[in-house]
């Protein structure tokens, strides 16, 4: 669309960057099922926009580019935006480090400037389980101290330091979404779960690098109903851990896939995908989200390993079980 393209003024409007990427999608998916009027703003470096609702309206433009971000704006006049876009696969952020605070620091910093003389209402801004210091017990926002180990941590870590300075200059509504591992379809970056299905394409062997470190694994369908979760709170400044509580090795991934499939699968250790700083474990305490806004995760890891299955045209030993909710006993 041409960014002077009305967006229907009688429905709520909410402005996504980033919204064609792999959060992006489960995002304007779930805001467009709630009714709301949605407008994704992406330079499409790694997204589609045939990924995207029909009715979601559609301007390409990077978010560095504080001119035609305004534009966008003016045009959508959102009551919140939602900030997504990022670079956030880790070994290309640390391939290029000055990159990724270019994107992930300066262009949060322009989308506040025009924000903040945009009529917005709310801003929602997507932080991640990186920016805390490596624990064996899972974060909690108050109290879990704050050291990320790599630039793409510590870029979203400057990130929430503008959202809260924001706040404190502006009196407008910011809320920090800390979110960890987001699984399911739409992928657009070769992280592990990925890798693990596209290698399945052509063999059983699979080529991985540590398979111990255990992480919270949350289903972007449940991300993305977090995000719509918290867009009519707007009050103050928030800030919510968004996963799952539960924390998986890889090996125990591969382990259920396995019994999912019905047959075994190789991994062929490959040095070059070991990480040389690698936290062994990191999962969120969900208790503040839970209690305050009322969100909790609705897919199990099996659902969404599951629904990789039939995405990727592989073949279940059983039947896709029905929803059900995540429980430490998996």
């Amino acid at each position: 669309m041409a960014v002077t393209d009305a967006v229907d003024p009688g429905k709520q409007t909410v402005l996504v960057t980033g919204g064609t990427g792999f959060i992006g999608v489960a995002a304007c998916r779930s805001l467009r099922s709630r009714g709301y009027a949605v407008v994704a703003y992406d330079d499409l470096s790694r997204g589609r926009r045939n990924r995207l609702p029909d009715d979601v309206r559609m301007v390409v433009g990077d978010i560095r580019d504080a001119a035609r971000f305004g534009e966008a704006l003016t045009a959508a006049q959102p009551q919140c935006v939602v900030h997504l876009a990022a670079m956030h696969f880790i070994p290309d952020c640390v391939a290029r480090p000055r990159e990724t605070i270019d994107v992930n620091v300066e262009g949060t910093r322009r989308v506040l400037e025009r924000c903040r003389a945009g009529g917005v209402k709310h801003v929602i801004f997507a932080s991640s389980g990186a920016v805390y210091a490596p624990t064996d017990e899972a974060c909690v926002e108050d109290t879990t101290p704050l050291g990320p180990l790599e630039v793409y941590g510590e870029s979203k870590l400057q990130g929430e330091r503008l959202i809260e300075a924001f706040h404190a200059e502006t009196g407008i509504a910011t809320t920090t979404l800390r979110l960890f591992n987001g699984i399911g379809r739409d992928e657009t970056n070769p992280h592990v779960v990925p890798h693990i299905f596209e290698s399945l394409q052509t063999s059983d062997a699979i080529r991985l690098g540590n398979i111990a470190p255990r992480r919270d694994y949350i289903d972007t369908r449940d991300i993305g109903e977090a995000i719509v979760s918290v867009v009519s709170r707007s009050s103050g400044h928030q800030v919510f851990n968004v996963g799952t509580g539960i924390a998986y090795a890889v090996a125990e991934i591969l382990d259920r896939l396995e019994r999912i499939l019905g047959h075994a699968l190789t991994v062929v250790q490959d040095a070059s995908r070991f990480r040389a700083a690698e936290r062994m474990v990191l999962a969120a305490d969900i208790s503040r989200i839970r209690s305050a806004i009322g969100w909790s995760p609705r897919l199990s890891l099996d659902d969404t390993l599951r629904d990789l299955v039939s995405a990727y045209g592989l073949h279940a030993q059983r039947p896709v079980n029905p929803v059900r909710a995540a429980s430490p006993d998996d």
